[in-house]
């Protein structure tokens, strides 16, 4: 609970859980390439707060198990699964919102196969942001003047066929042009990883396509609604490249963070000590 800002209001029962998933961690692990994955919940976080809501946080939050189901440990998966849906009940949450696309494949459509019906809605945060702006509890104070190209998650869209959230929100925010690359939605190109599963040449290859691909957008900056394809294109940008890094080289930006700032939220992150040993 470290990371959780300062000034932020978060409730141990309420409606609304958010599950933060592995974004301290990530956090941490890749610090390297200059992506601060904490951001993205502490993003979140202030929004929800400005929104007017209060959200639930778990204080001893595991991870959802994505990678461990996908990595064929079923056994492991179905205990933190079980773990996980006790912890939330507890909370007497009726929607659980995550920021990260497979943490809602996971809890949305995994869970419930292996443990039944649950009796909250899981929600993506582009879901629930989309729902706070028709409802008109995010107002956008002034004009962001900037190209955005957005980038889709597999999770999010091939998996869950969540297209048209994201895309609601960018394009709610005064100023914001969205331009999209060639090869979007369902045709969208993959960040080239599946759960840490390797990295090897093929992977480098599409993560230098998808960045040229958004490079030539003209874009100021690429949005993914996804930590994990934030990292990868990063870590694909930090290393020796085939190419010039002009021609690949773009700022990423989740969709909470974009928001964030839009609604003048963004601090420096410094008000947040984590622990890097």
């Amino acid at each position: 609970m470290k990371w959780v800002p300062k000034e932020a209001e978060i409730a141990k029962t309420g409606d609304v859980l958010y599950f933060a998933g592995c974004l301290p961690y990530f956090n941490v692990v890749f610090d390297d390439i200059n992506v601060r994955n904490i951001e993205i919940a502490q993003s979140m976080l202030r929004v929800l707060n400005a929104a007017g809501v209060k959200p639930v946080l778990l204080e001893n939050e595991r991870c959802c198990g994505h990678d461990l189901s996908f990595a064929g440990d079923r056994d492991n998966f179905e205990k933190l699964a079980k773990m996980n849906m006790a912890s939330i009940m507890e909370t007497h949450a009726s929607t659980v919102v995550t920021t990260c696309p497979e943490c809602y494949r996971t809890l949305k459509a995994d869970y419930p196969e292996l443990l039944g019906p649950p009796k909250f809605e899981v929600l993506h945060a582009s879901e629930f942001l989309t729902n706070l702006i028709d409802e008109g509890k995010i107002k956008f104070p002034g004009k962001l003047p900037m190209k955005v190209s957005y980038q889709d998650p597999c999770r999010l869209g091939r998996h869950m066929g969540v297209y048209d959230a994201p895309r609601k929100v960018i394009t709610s925010i005064p100023g914001v042009e969205l331009v999209e690359m060639s090869r979007n939605r369902e045709s969208a190109l993959c960040c080239g990883v599946s759960a840490w599963m390797g990295c090897g040449r093929h992977s480098k290859q599409m993560q230098m396509e998808r960045l040229a691909e958004a490079k030539s957008t003209a874009a100021d900056l690429l949005v993914t609604a996804c930590p994990k394809c934030q990292i990868h294109l990063n870590c694909a940008l930090s290393e020796k490249l085939p190419v010039k890094k002009e021609e690949v080289a773009i700022e990423t930006c989740d969709l909470s963070v974009l928001v964030a700032r839009a609604l003048n939220l963004t601090q420096p992150s410094n008000d947040v000590e984590m622990d890097r040993k």
